[in-house]
């Protein structure tokens, strides 16, 4: 398969955007008085509504992988993040201590209190562990492991890893290493470690994210029955083992916080025995945009046949995260990637290829508002290798044809277009678009000619200045903190034409 075009002619992807007459009253006379009650409404705001039934995420469905620096406390950020539909995170043994007696759940009560319907994850990883002795958020596992000896070696008794890019070693999670005195394995012991590290005191956490949920495990030699033998890793033997490890630290983190809904960082569509129905959210971890990317690799059939295989191979509420990399500025990649993600039902992710999981990417095709999907889920072309989803307020297309395609657009459309300065264009009754191979772009109804709305909430008037923080404050606190909840999702969000 070819690779992505990279010319902007090539690759003419747009944005198509219904405005409706409800939305224009919050951005008329009425929407001073919204914004002038929002700190009230905020200040009252609770997270109590954890354990309760999942939020109804609109389209398109938003998850920032946030667990690169670990500046949560950074009030700019929390605003970042709090935009986000699900957020992950990765808070260590520890952190913030010196500021305050509870910093994590200080932070994700903020979170929750900006955006009310926010999941929060925080991340953990059961089948490698750092040994650094200068690491004092590890040195509980690291004592762990040397006491009960569950490092995995090989029959020489030398430590293995699968990767030496995280200076991790590997750990023998199967039946095989011997329990300690209370009767448990290393699974079961982490899990109960990170239940009272993480879970326990922060009980506003939604999600417990699990990393390196590998089909199969990647050491070559070892000794796993720890007689003294190396047995090879591709054993279909060793292979089961080791996923019972994966399914047995789930379980028990499902009996320790049986509110949290469980998701895994997989790479492959957990339909094997061990893995299926024993997650409800899976992380689908760099699906484009990376050299191992199963989309550079296998191609766009493959990436999408694993995408809609696994969410068959999860319990409710479903939820899949389709994480790709890409430059900030790629403004083609990203029209390829999100309208790929929303042939499903899954949760789009974007992460910045310079800056890894540190910073909140943000678009103009985030602000749209697709609504509900018509049509469901598409795995085959709607015509001459294009494919087709409907939603109420518009329309989804994706181009895998052997050539570019030119289609008829139905009366009423237009074109929502975001350039590089992220501000829109508005292009009236477009009739015929031309599709290019390989892309993808996002049509959505126009209903209203030409509204007349309070332009002094523009995003023009307050662009970014630092690249790392999209949004600047401004000398009036409270402007800027309604500035920056009017593009969080808290009220409804209509951006101005130009």
């Amino acid at each position: 398969m070819e690779k992505l075009p990279r010319r902007q002619d090539e690759f003419p992807g747009g944005l198509f955007m219904e405005l409706l007459p409800h939305d224009f009253k919050l951005l008329g006379s009425r929407f001073g008085a919204t914004c002038r009650a929002l700190p009230l409404v905020m200040a009252v705001m609770l997270s109590a509504w954890h354990g309760l039934v999942l939020a109804d995420h609109g389209f398109p469905r938003l998850m920032g992988s946030n667990i690169g620096e670990k500046h949560y406390d950074d009030p700019i950020y929390q605003m970042q993040l709090a935009r986000m539909d699900i957020v992950i995170l990765g808070f260590y043994r520890g952190w913030g201590h010196s500021q305050s007696q509870q910093p994590i759940r200080d932070v994700v009560r903020t979170l929750k209190r900006v955006n009310p319907n926010l999941l929060v994850a925080q991340y953990t990883i059961l089948n490698e562990a750092n040994d650094d002795s200068q690491n004092s958020a590890e040195n509980d596992k690291q004592s762990k492991l040397r006491n009960e000896g569950w490092w995995l070696r090989r029959g020489d008794g030398r430590r293995v890893q699968w990767t030496n890019q995280y200076q991790a070693w590997d750990i023998n999670i199967t039946e095989w290493t011997k329990p300690d005195s209370s009767g448990q394995r290393y699974p079961e012991w982490l899990a109960q470690r990170d239940y009272h590290v993480f879970f326990e005191p922060v009980p506003e956490f939604d999600i417990w994210y699990f990393d390196n949920v590998m089909a199969h495990q990647r050491i070559a030699l070892a000794d796993w029955r720890r007689d003294g033998k190396d047995e090879a890793g591709d054993s279909p033997e060793i292979q089961k083992a080791f996923r019972r490890g994966q399914a047995a630290h789930w379980k028990k983190a499902h009996e320790l916080a049986p509110k949290a809904l469980l998701m895994g960082n997989a790479d492959n569509d957990l339909s094997l025995p061990e893995y299926k129905g024993k997650l409800q959210a899976v992380f689908l971890e760099g699906l484009m945009g990376k050299s191992w990317s199963l989309y550079a690799n296998g191609g766009w059939g493959r990436m999408m046949d694993l995408y809609h295989k696994v969410f068959d191979n999860l319990l409710s509420p479903r939820i899949v995260g389709f994480n790709v990399a890409g430059r900030p500025s790629d403004y083609r990649f990203l029209r390829f990637a999100l309208a790929s993600c929303l042939m499903n039902n899954g949760y789009f992710s974007y992460t910045d290829e310079t800056r890894g999981y540190s910073t909140v990417p943000w678009f103009d095709e985030y602000e749209v508002k697709l609504g509900k999907p018509l049509d469901p889920p598409q795995t085959k072309p709607w015509r001459d290798g294009i494919y087709r989803r409907r939603f109420e307020n518009g329309l989804v297309l994706v181009n895998l044809g052997f050539q570019p395609g030119s289609i008829d657009v139905e009366p009423g459309y237009t074109h929502f277009r975001g350039n590089r300065r992220h501000r829109s264009t508005m292009v009236f009754r477009q009739s015929r678009y031309s599709l290019g191979r390989e892309m993808g772009c996002c049509w959505l109804r126009f209903v209203r000619s030409k509204p007349s709305i309070d332009r002094s909430f523009c995003e023009s008037e307050w662009r970014p200045a630092n690249p790392r923080y999209p949004y600047t404050t401004n000398n009036n606190a409270d402007i800027s903190l309604l500035r920056l909840l009017y593009t969080a999702r808290v009220v409804p969000r209509i951006r101005c034409d130009t």
